[in-house]
Parts: C-alpha cells; structure tokens; sequence
C-alpha cells in the first residue's frame, strides 16, 4: 500500500508539472502570435547588466523599431540598423560606423541574437528550451505570469531565462540569468504598432553624416 501511495504521488506530480509545460506554452506562443502579427512594432525599454559579483549595476535606456526582419535599435551611443541582410553600427561618439553581414546562426546566445533579430526575444522558447510557469505576480495593477526557460544544452553560459507576461499576452520583462553571475533584464516600458515607418529608416544614411569613418567587414 506504501508503495502504490508513492506510484500515485509521482504520477500525479509529473502530469501536474505536464500541466505546467502546456500551460507555459500556450502563453509563450500566444504573446509571439501577437507580437508577429504587427506590422511594424516600436518598442521603448530599459536595459540593466546587475553583475553580483562586483555588486555593479549599469541601466541605459534604449529604443527599437521593427518591419519584418528590418529593424533599428539605439542603445546609449550607438544605432544599430538592419535592413534583414547587412548591418550598420553606428557609434556617435566615436564617429565610426561597422558594417557586416548579418550572422543568423542558431549557436548565438539570446542577448546576442537580440541585436542581429530582435524580435527572437518572442520565438525563443520554439527550440532547444524547456519551459514552465514558476509563479505570478501584479505589476503596476496588472496581473502577469512568470514563465521560466531553460536550455537544453547545460553547456549555455546561462542557465535559465525568466518571463513576466501579463494576461493579454503582452510581455512586460525579460531576465537572463548567466553562470557568471551576470543578471541582465530587458524591461519594456512602452509598446506601439503599425506606425508607418519607409524602408529607408533601417538603412544608415552616410550623406548625413560625411565625416564618418566607415568600417566595412562584409566579405
């Protein structure tokens, strides 16, 4: 009887934790419907690299606007353009711009891969994670669901990535948690859609800037 008891605790915890997965996922693609279903999207957010070794914590205040694969990114001192193949980093202090051919591997890290394709920050969950909800919380009076992710490969120098998704399915916060002790957080603070925005908004214009000293790494 003790071990039949054990058999029906255990099961019961796998199809509850079964539950949890669905659940996750059901959220996770409902919010990447709905973020990939604009055709265009301008996104404000702040961005904070809380190292707990040193105890540092760095914020800055960033803008990115997206049509299809083109997208414009400004972070601080520089303006990353897109226009879904090359890519133009421009510096203004420096006075310098980068371009290269965009690398889409799937071995980039999502922090990384966030500044070649934005809008994987939606669609990450569809490969190589698993998933589940951890918990809830209310933000600014608004109720949002904790959905974590964790990577397949344990060799990853993260090892989970934390979602706060609010109830229409919008998402309010994402958290990275890397093995160095390194926290960095993407936290929007406002969301616009289907603004109209011409092509040439995601190319670098250099006859606006002639003085720029222009870095071409395409081969």
């Amino acid at each position: 009887m003790k071990y039949l008891f054990l058999i029906i605790t255990l099961a019961l915890s796998i199809n509850g934790f079964a539950q949890k997965q669905k659940e996750a996922e059901d959220i996770l693609k409902a919010a990447a419907d709905k973020a990939l279903a604009y055709k265009t999207i301008y996104m404000k957010f702040n961005f904070f690299v809380n190292n707990l070794q040193n105890d540092s914590k760095d914020e800055y205040q960033g803008e990115l606007w997206t049509k299809g694969n083109k997208f414009k990114i400004s972070i601080d001192n520089s303006i990353t353009y897109s226009n879904g193949k090359e890519r133009w980093v421009y510096l203004k202090d420096e006075n310098e711009v980068t371009v290269s051919t965009i690398d889409f591997s799937e071995d980039l890290d999502p922090e990384d891969l966030f500044l070649v394709k934005p809008l994987s920050i939606f669609t990450l969950y569809k490969k190589n994670f698993k998933y589940y909800i951890s918990g809830d919380q209310n933000i600014d009076g608004k109720h949002h669901t904790v959905v974590e992710l964790v990577p397949e490969d344990l060799n990853k120098p993260y090892f989970k990535i934390k979602c706060w998704i609010s109830d229409d399915y919008d998402y309010y916060s994402i958290k990275y948690f890397q093995k160095d002790g390194i926290h960095i957080i993407l936290q929007l603070t406002d969301f616009k859609t289907d603004i109209k925005l011409k092509d040439s908004f995601f190319v670098f214009n250099s006859k606006e800037h002639p003085e720029v000293e222009i870095i071409d790494m395409r081969d």
